[in-house]
């Protein structure tokens, strides 16, 4: 590798369209250096035929240009003009094209990130099993410590809670009477693939879901769609005995705990989620270069396939159900299980389309038939609701213990400010091997870890603190990030400035983002930076492109709000840090399932690692970014113009009551949250010739200036926390962000307004209201 100013790379394997980006700056350059030389040769150039001596005067004249030369001058400055304008734009494509200075350390995490170390950290992740808890879970953990050790990050180590968890014992799902045709012993279990070495594992845990509650159930089957409350409502509005029946539901749209806790609500005795091909199946697929077929042919579900999944309630509560709001340590106090309410009160099991479709035969011609919605893509069946003639009995034994899980964390202080923090984290429990969720977010952590190691060699300290964390049991319910913020939320909700989170990191081509709006801003220009290996474009120009061709074109790249079902959850919803949620997306049928393997990265998911280096860039340059930027890259307008957004959308909700409090309080943030803008630049500006390496050379009045500043800016999301929480679901605290009530994943704005006003509760919403109008007001005074 070439030698970058300001330090000396270590030798290593170059990607090729790192190689191919500099052979392409370097014809560039020679481009360049061409037409320098051809200009400077027209520019001199005059008439061969002009004589010097004036022979009628007898003196001296300068050469006279022919007017030939001078209309080729004036065309050949047109000309240069234009192309190097075509090379400037063309410039703009090339890979990783900063758009600022770049640090030393940023250089370096541009150049280091291998696609061959992190082929290998992908194989050690996925070469077992490794559920929470268990034993190859804890090996992992290991692995983990010992490479942040082995990359020099200060400190690593294992943090140990002990959560409620259970595992699979005996499942059985049967049809056991009725006509005698329609009669089935469901299989429960996913085939075996020749050419996929994992799905022949004897240790992959058989098929339940997490948080399922123990027991037997028996009565009629009914089909309820998405399991969505008004799918079981709709069935009652036409008749459907629902009361008594085991409900069939598909998976889309609500986290799978929640449909469970809406067939409870509507009397059933046990739910079975089952993945419809039509949802992560082949049917009606995009191709995008990869066949629209089952995997191993393609990148979607199969018939045998099963999703695994928590059916916790994460939408009112996250972590260890039995120490709500506090940490699960070894000694902790616990409530009775029996008084949870974030747990199912009936049985529930996981199908394959395979083992569901008996099931849809049993209820075909019984009940209504679904609206347009309501079909699935299985053949040689129509959608009945049921409920069937035969009986179902389901069984689902289960053992739940308190059990040990292994959080690894690892710190790199700060040299400026120690006591501010970015963390970064991905977690590394799976139900099966997990190569795409969670393990490419785990592989990109460890790179990046690789990187700040080599950084720390060469002298560099990041300004601010930097803690990298692996956290363990996020398929039970977010359980290890959960515990860990409830045990330092003191100190976080001093110290930490912003928690950036990766799960998927790589999926397929499409970046996507969720993030609190002020870290927005920082989004785009890291984006801008890196180049994306399919398209050749910037991640920014290629985001934007695909947002715009799925949804409703913007100037931007659309950047979700963030809800929960992964580890950002507590650190916003709970303790007010700011977020953000990253990865790549893509054609995907094969999530929670025993497919999720190694081979099928190689094969579907990214067969060259190129896009698994590019997540380290964007994830590294963000930490660096946040960690050592002088002022905090965190900006409040672009958060208060959201807000502006959400109140008109409360208003189009809630039509026609409105929100004068709440609206007026929105309106004076804008405002101050610009004159604090204007603030912003005139500092930055000042300061942009200090960059992290001259930071010594600050005076003292400016060195106070910015400290004073960064504390303002970390503490503006904390401003919109209420400690009393959203009522029924206290554990949420934030006034503008938590998980939808019956959705769990999609993120809900003013969520305590609108679930009072979803109730009818007019009173309620006046008071969520003149909360969410203090916060703001709390946020006005932050920023003032």
């Amino acid at each position: 590798m070439a030698q970058t100013e300001g330090y000396s790379s270590i030798p290593e394997e170059r990607n090729e369209n790192e190689v191919d980006g500099q052979q392409g700056r370097e014809a560039k350059d020679s481009f360049f250096e061409k037409i320098r030389k051809w200009w400077s040769n027209v520019s001199r150039s005059t008439s061969e035929t002009a004589p010097l001596l004036n022979r009628r005067t007898m003196t001296l004249e300068p050469p006279k240009p022919s007017p030939l030369k001078t209309i080729l001058l004036i065309a050949g400055s047109f000309i240069v003009i234009v192309v190097l304008l075509i090379a400037i734009i063309s410039s703009a494509d090339s890979a990783d094209t900063p758009t600022r200075r770049l640090s030393n350390a940023e250089k370096m995490m541009l150049d280091l990130p291998s696609s061959k170390r992190l082929k290998s950290y992908l194989k050690n992740y996925t070469s077992e099993p490794h559920v929470a808890g268990t034993l190859s879970d804890k090996r992992q953990a290991e692995w983990t410590r010992q490479k942040f050790n082995e990359f020099g990050i200060p400190g690593a180590k294992i943090e140990t809670y002990y959560p409620l968890l259970n595992y699979p014992v005996s499942r059985r799902l049967a049809i056991v009477s009725g006509p005698e045709e329609l009669r089935y012993e469901a299989k429960l279990k996913e085939d075996r693939i020749d050419e996929d070495p994992t799905t022949e594992n004897p240790d992959i845990v058989p098929l339940f879901h997490g948080y399922s509650k123990n027991g037997t159930a028996k009565g009629p089957v009914i089909y309820a769609n998405y399991g969505r409350l008004e799918d079981f409502q709709f069935l009652v509005d036409q008749g459907v005995q629902v009361n008594g029946s085991i409900a069939l539901v598909r998976y889309g749209f609500n986290v799978r705990g929640l449909k469970i806790r809406a067939a409870e609500k509507y009397g059933c005795v046990g739910v079975l989620i089952y993945s419809d091909p039509i949802d992560d199946g082949p049917l009606n697929k995009e191709n995008e270069g990869q066949p629209a077929e089952s995997y191993p042919n393609g990148p979607w579900r199969t018939p045998s396939s099963v999703q695994r999944g928590s059916v916790s309630y994460i939408s009112l509560g996250t972590g260890d159900p039995l120490t709500p709001g506090y940490p699960a340590t070894k000694n902790a106090t616990r409530i009775p299980q029996e008084e949870v309410n974030s747990l199912p009160s009936i049985p529930s099991l996981p199908l394959s389309w395979e083992d569901a479709l008996p099931l849809l035969k049993a209820t075909e011609g019984h009940g209504v038939f679904g609206e347009f919605d309501w079909a699935g893509g299985l053949e040689n069946v129509r959608y009945y609701s049921g409920p069937s003639e035969g009986m179902i009995e389901m069984e689902n034994i289960v053992k739940y213990n308190v059990t040990p899980i292994w959080n690894v964390l690892g710190r790199i202080e700060g040299s400026v400010e120690p006591h501010r923090s970015i963390i970064i984290g991905n977690h590394r429990d799976a139900w099966v091997t997990g190569a795409v969720d969670p393990s490419s977010g785990s592989a990109t952590l460890l790179e990046i870890a690789r990187v700040l190691g080599q950084m720390l060699q060469t002298g560099w300290r990041p300004r601010r603190t930097i803690i990298l964390a692996s956290w363990d049991a996020e398929e039970y319910g977010l359980i290890g990030s959960t515990e860990w913020v409830e045990d330092n939320i003191d100190w976080l909700k001093e110290e930490a400035a912003v928690y950036i989170n990766c799960d998927v990191g790589v999926a397929g081509p499409h970046f996507s983002a969720a993030a609190s709006p002020s870290l927005n801003k920082i989004l785009y220009e890291v984006t801008g930076m890196i180049n994306d290996p399919r398209t050749g474009k910037s991640v920014y120009d290629a985001w934007l492109e695909r947002s715009n061709a799925v949804g409703v074109p913007t100037e931007k790249p659309a950047i979700d709000v963030l809800g929960s079902g992964s580890d950002f959850t507590a650190f916003l919803d709970h303790a007010g840090i700011a977020a953000m949620h990253l990865g790549f997306e893509g054609n995907y049928g094969v999530y929670h399932s025993v497919y999720d393997s190694f081979h099928y990265m190689e094969k579907f998911g990214d067969p060259t690692f190129e896009y698994h280096v590019a997540m380290t860039k964007i994830w590294g340059l963000l930490t660096l970014r946040l960690a050592d930027d002088l002022i905090l890259p965190i900006h409040p307008l672009d958060y208060s113009q959201e807000l502006q957004k959400y109140v008109h959308k409360l208003h189009s909700y809630a039509s026609p009551h409105s929100f004068p409090t709440l609206k007026k309080s929105v309106h004076n943030l804008v405002k101050l949250a610009t004159s604090f803008e204007t603030s912003l630049e005139q500092i930055n500006e000042k300061l942009k010739a200090f960059n992290q390496d001259d930071d010594k050379k600050l005076a003292p009045r400016w060195a106070k200036r910015v400290e004073k500043m960064n504390q303002r800016l970390t503490q503006f999301e904390r401003s919109f926390i209420d400690p009393e929480g959203i009522k029924g679901r206290e554990w949420f605290k934030h006034v503008v962000y938590a998980p939808g009530l019956w959705t769990g994943y999609s993120g809900q704005v003013f969520p305590a307004i609108s679930e009072a006003f979803d109730e009818k509760n007019i009173p309620l919403a006046r008071q969520a209201e003149s909360k969410a109008a203090q916060c703001v007001q709390n946020a006005q005074m932050v920023i003032s």
